[in-house]
């Protein structure tokens, strides 16, 4: 079933060390544009991440948002103790209690509080957990997004189904009608040859001229063109996958096809119905816009 290129999906996943919140949005454009806004450390992973989301979706604006999960990062903090200050305080210390008299004890805590007793370094955290983590967060969020799309999808097919039938109705009033506008043309001419009086007109010149007519009128070929057409309209609406572009170059040729049929009927019943022919397929044209 064909999808549509307006969705939305949110994806979270950590794996205890990395967490990531991934928001996937999309909208109509006529190629896959991909746009990835995330963390500045994250950017080493923006060309992966835009490839992931390619399998996914082949056409449309696709905005991505990348954010760190609450209490999540991706750089790991180690402590390092400078225990050889640590020790020359204690012994200093020591050396005073011996020489004073005191007795003053320092606990671990007050130790570790002596300025440059504690120092933090930021360890970068290894690229391949980081991303498979992100990955994770983006499949979640590329299911919502998809499942969303398919929805939307469907709702398409429906609309464009119920159109395409619109169309093969108009079609076949069409079809019906063509055969009997030359039959009226050789009636009206016979009649005005009547109200002239024109004796001795050649039953042979009027067929000729009625063939002349029946010729330049004829739509047999746009018809069967245009329900060829509508066939395939069905099929690519049943169809997987990105189909937009095809039904684009389809409804293009459905409209050539309609404009034929009115550029020749000459013939008020016909007119009426290539009109509203072209309605519907302008109908079907603004419908496609949203098809991926």
């Amino acid at each position: 079933m064909i999808s549509s290129m307006t969705g939305y999906g949110r994806g979270e996943y950590s794996d205890g060390k990395h967490g990531f919140v991934v928001e996937i949005k999309s909208v109509n454009h006529r190629f896959c544009d991909i746009t990835v806004k995330e963390p500045r450390e994250l950017m080493q992973f923006e060309e992966r991440l835009k490839e992931q989301i390619k399998k996914s979706a082949a056409r449309g604006k696709i905005d991505v948002f990348v954010n760190n999960a609450p209490q999540a990062t991706s750089k790991q903090t180690e402590v390092v103790v400078d225990t050889e200050l640590v020790k020359a305080y204690v012994k200093a210390i020591a050396e005073v209690n011996k020489k004073c008299g005191t007795k003053v004890k320092l606990d671990a805590r007050t130790l570790l509080g002596i300025p440059g007793a504690l120092t933090e370094t930021g360890v970068e955290a290894d690229p391949e957990e980081v991303w498979r983590a992100l990955s994770a967060a983006a499949s979640k969020a590329l299911q919502v997004f998809t499942a969303m799309r398919k929805a939307e999808g469907a709702k398409l097919a429906e609309v464009l189904g119920e159109t395409g039938a619109k169309i093969k109705e108009l079609l076949g009033t069409v079809r019906e009608r063509a055969p009997l506008v030359p039959q009226e043309f050789r009636a009206k001419l016979e009649e005005r040859i009547g109200e002239l009086k024109l004796n001795g007109v050649d039953p042979q010149r009027i067929a000729a001229e009625v063939a002349i007519y029946a010729d330049k009128c004829s739509i047999d070929e746009e018809i069967a063109r245009l329900d060829s057409h509508l066939m395939q309209l069905g099929t690519l609406i049943a169809s997987d996958g990105a189909v937009g572009k095809q039904l684009d170059f389809l409804v293009q040729e459905m409209n050539r096809e309609v404009n034929t049929i009115g550029s020749k009927a000459n013939d008020l019943i016909l007119t009426k119905a290539v009109l509203a022919m072209k309605n519907e397929v302008e109908k079907l044209r603004e419908q496609i816009q949203n098809v991926e």
